[in-house]
């Protein structure tokens, strides 16, 4: 491809995302989900410090997060884990697609669900750790994961974990930290700062599959690196825009250092031996506490 028309091509690419961000489009919902079991009983991890590329705010504290690099010939594993997957938690007016954007009290009461049939919500590196060292999880594990870094993040969501003492995995967009209505750098780290798992979206969230190679490393290795900045530390755990990728994404995402990524393919079997095609359970808006209780197999 010419490189003219390669930047012509990624300028468009650019223009649709930006206006599919400003409709709310978001990564779209995604297929059912299969019944669950309960895993073993108790957590463990080790935590490790580990250096980034760039440096943090400076009234920010690196975290000390855990070493996730997935070791060579790891045995098929699998896991039973829920990940359910939120856009915003916002009220109908707000701007989205309506199906993205379930209502404040709505999160607030399926998170009530989730504590009172005794789920427990888990953070990356316990998955992590129970795919590829064999550690036991809590009863009725599950991670929440909201895509796209919405303001609502810090505003709607986080107040009700914090309520609940509970953790979730935020998968921000790098290139949208200065536009109105996504989180900036301050509040990424906020969020990373109260005990969340911050993961990477892209940069444009745009469909990778229609990139070129170079423009590719710029979506996945060099987001990474941005997050990477703003965080820290390092950044293991990636969302695919719209859930789309081909084998060559998977490629460049594994390339980039990621160890798990997460499509929106319905499922609740994660597994060692596609740690890059992980399924996610799609929570939408018309979804009940009692439903979502269902979807992950009963109180």
């Amino acid at each position: 491809m010419p490189p003219m028309f390669s930047s012509m091509r990624l300028v468009s690419l650019l223009a649709v995302a930006a206006a599919l961000a400003l409709a709310g489009a978001g990564c779209g919902g995604g297929g059912g989900a299969a019944t669950t079991s309960d895993a073993a009983h108790g957590a463990s991890g080790k935590h490790s410090q580990a250096g980034a590329s760039g440096a943090a705010g400076s009234d920010h504290a690196a975290r000390r997060v855990p070493v996730l690099v997935a070791p060579p010939n790891a045995p098929a594993r699998s896991a039973q884990v829920p990940v359910l997957t939120y856009h915003r938690v916002a009220p109908l007016n707000a701007v989205g697609i309506t199906d993205l954007k379930v209502e404040p009290s709505t999160f607030v009461a399926e998170l009530a669900a989730l504590h009172a049939g005794g789920y427990h919500t888990i953070h990356q590196w316990q998955l992590f750790d129970a795919l590829y060292k064999h550690r036991t999880l809590p009863s009725k594990p599950v991670i929440i994961s909201v895509d796209d870094g919405y303001i609502d993040d810090v505003t709607r969501i986080l107040p009700a974990l914090q309520r609940f003492h509970m953790v979730a995995t935020f998968f921000v967009i790098t290139g949208r930290m200065s536009e109105p209505g996504f989180l900036d750098a301050n509040q990424i780290r906020q969020l990373d700062s109260a005990g969340m798992d911050v993961g990477d979206h892209t940069a444009h969230h745009v469909d990778l599959r229609q990139l070129d190679a170079t423009q590719l490393q710029t979506e996945t290795a060099g987001s990474r690196r941005v997050l990477e900045r703003v965080l820290g530390h390092p950044v293991y755990f990636f969302a695919y825009p719209f859930g789309a990728f081909d084998d060559q994404v998977v490629g460049a995402v594994h390339a980039a250092g990621f160890t798990m990524a997460y499509t929106t393919a319905g499922g609740t079997t994660e597994t060692t031996t596609s740690p890059l095609t992980m399924p996610r359970v799609h929570v939408g808006r018309a979804e009940t506490p009692s439903g979502l209780l269902s979807l992950l197999g009963g109180a």
